[in-house]
């Protein structure tokens, strides 16, 4: 593979995790509006505090953590 194709390659992937993590942004947004940014998406559980200070995209709880 050459330089120009395995930059290529690279950028690609960075636009997909740039893309991933605006998609993840744009939810994020959404349940705020709403009013739902601090309810876990699966069981309306309230997401602890020092969980969306850490990781302010977090849509599930602690005991879902495999599905956000």
């Amino acid at each position: 593979m050459s330089d120009a194709e395995h930059d290529a390659e690279f950028d690609n992937e960075s636009v997909s995790v740039i893309e991933g993590t605006l998609n993840d942004v744009d939810r994020a947004l959404e349940r705020l509006r709403v009013g739902s940014y601090r309810q876990c998406q699966v069981c309306q559980s309230p997401i602890a505090t020092h969980d969306l200070v850490a990781a302010p995209l977090l849509a599930n709880c602690g005991a879902h953590p495999e599905l956000s």
